[in-house]
């Protein structure tokens, strides 16, 4: 299981270092440098699903002063305004879903990886405060899906090893994503057995994050990390979901360098 590459583990170790991580070109002055570790991820194989599978993954990312950075989550450059204000764009990689992964989506056939073109925003609002927002399109079924998130987030040291972080964000979805991954067409119905679905666009969660980092060195590092996901709306009610309320969990080792 350890390096088995799929759509699954590459989903997951995207999550894990978009959600549990912050990536290392969002937290420091510009200036070149990197992280790498290795993270064991317990999640669910698919969005709604009540089957857990836990992963163990490499995390790797590097950033220039210049502005690029490039990781697991993608490939992008960002710009800043002063001291507060952070925005740019990012190539990232949608990886799809398998009909394999549960009987649960037998007859629904596959969602085909795909680019996702996005841009982002953060700000950070003092006292450990940041808000954030990200567009990105080109997943789901015919490229046509878009997401856009809108969170609040924090952090803040704890002495002089620990740090503390927080994340509350939503998640909204064109009605061409929650089709792809959520709705049944006729010829779905037919061949799965769930009724005919068809989603409308709207939110499709609401999530809680908190995390601790230990740090044994400057460089060396330890997080634990637990997230809450909700699915809301035409989501939440969709055939195929079996939870609509789920927690995950992280724990990784990184080296900064």
């Amino acid at each position: 299981m350890f390096l088995r590459v799929s759509t699954l583990s590459l989903s997951a170790l995207a999550a894990a270092g978009s959600t549990y991580l912050t990536p290392v070109h969002a937290q420091q002055s510009p200036q070149d440098g990197g992280r790498v570790g290795l993270a064991v991820l317990g999640t669910h194989e698919y969005m709604g699903s009540d089957e857990p599978r836990t992963l163990v993954l490499p995390v790797i990312e590097y950033s220039w002063a210049n502005g690029w950075f490039a990781g697991v989550n993608g490939v992008g450059r960002q710009w800043r305004a002063g001291d507060s204000l952070q925005y740019g764009i990012k190539l990232g990689y949608d990886f799809g879903r398998e009909e394999s992964r549960s009987t649960a989506l037998r007859g629904l056939g596959n969602v085909d990886p795909s680019a996702e073109l996005g841009g982002f925003v953060r700000y950070a609002l003092g006292n450990g405060f940041a808000a954030k927002t990200s567009l990105r399109a080109g997943s789901g079924v015919g490229n046509k899906g878009a997401l856009w998130d809108l969170g609040l987030e924090y952090g803040r040291a704890l002495g002089a090893d620990w740090r503390l972080g927080g994340d509350l964000s939503a998640t909204y979805a064109n009605a061409d994503y929650l089709q792809s991954y959520f709705g049944v067409t006729p010829s779905q119905a037919a061949a799965s057995g769930y009724a005919a679905y068809r989603p409308a666009a709207g939110l499709r969660d609401v999530s809680a994050r908190i995390s601790l980092t230990y740090m044994f060195t400057p460089r060396v590092a330890l997080t634990g990390a637990v997230h809450h996901t909700s699915l809301m709306g035409d989501a939440k009610d969709a055939p195929m979901v079996r939870r609509s309320s789920a927690n995950t969990g992280l724990l990784a080792l990184t080296y900064a360098f």
